[in-house]
């Protein structure tokens, strides 16, 4: 695994995991992946070599790198306080310096970059899609759609967000996610809708959020993983490189 160097907040210099794929071509398209709250981990890698077979150079963005280390998730109560305590500014913006980061690589096409995220990755990929004008996609799996309560790491709930969104949109969401309400995806819906964005959104019967994490048997569900991936590769394909659907 290659790495790339990007400008974060306050204009810092940052290292990222990038993944290059190994078609042989002058300029690929390009892909910022955005983990769930547990950082990086075995899954988070095998996910971008995955991309990185079907043609796309990813970086993968590690929100924690300052820190030198991933937050504890050993329960519920952990993670709720890894996630409040995560400034959405800061990944926010550097999120977009690894865009721009992405854009001045001699093997990416500048013009074809997506985001793709999962948990907190999938809101971020929808939030950066909101903040930055370089995206030509961006797909969120199972991303928190409204804030209890703001705060001054989280101000603005991902849902406000939604209107101002620049690239086509693909989400994915279980129907038995704890953390999303079936309200907060119509809600969602209803944003995008009204806002006339380029979006398509599935619900899994059955899935609980974190569908698509293979390590966690409790949680994972193959049929819904498997069928959220297709849509994912067919949607990125389309939009990334202009490939239809077969």
């Amino acid at each position: 695994m290659n790495s790339i160097e990007f400008f974060g907040a306050d204009r810092e210099t940052l290292s990222a995991p990038l993944v290059l794929p190994k078609s042989g071509k002058p300029k690929v398209p390009g892909i910022v992946l955005l983990p769930a709250i547990a950082g990086m981990n075995d899954y988070v890698r095998s996910v971008a070599h995955r991309l990185s077979a079907s043609g796309f150079a990813v970086a993968i963005l590690d929100y924690f790198a300052r820190e030198g280390r991933s937050p504890d998730v050993s329960s519920p109560a952990a993670i709720d306080v890894a996630v409040n305590s995560l400034p959405d500014h800061r990944v926010i913006a550097d999120a977009c310096g690894l865009v721009g980061a992405l854009r001045e690589h001699e093997a990416v096409d500048p013009e074809r970059i997506g985001s793709l995220g999962f948990c907190i990755g999938g809101m971020y990929s929808l939030m950066l899609s909101a903040e930055s004008p370089d995206l030509s996609a961006s797909v969120d799996y199972y991303g928190l759609v409204r804030y209890a309560k703001p705060s001054d790491q989280k101000p603005v709930s991902p849902l406000d967000r939604a209107k101002d969104i620049q690239a086509p949109f693909l989400a994915h969401f279980g129907t038995f996610d704890r953390l999303i309400s079936a309200a907060d995806i119509e809600a969602l819906e209803g944003e995008l809708k009204r806002a006339s964005k380029p979006y398509e959104l599935f619900s899994y019967n059955g899935a609980p959020h974190a569908f698509d994490e293979d390590f966690r048997p409790v949680a994972y569900r193959p049929v819904a993983s498997k069928l959220a991936w297709q849509r994912t590769m067919t949607f990125l394909d389309w939009h990334l490189k202009g490939v239809p659907a077969r």
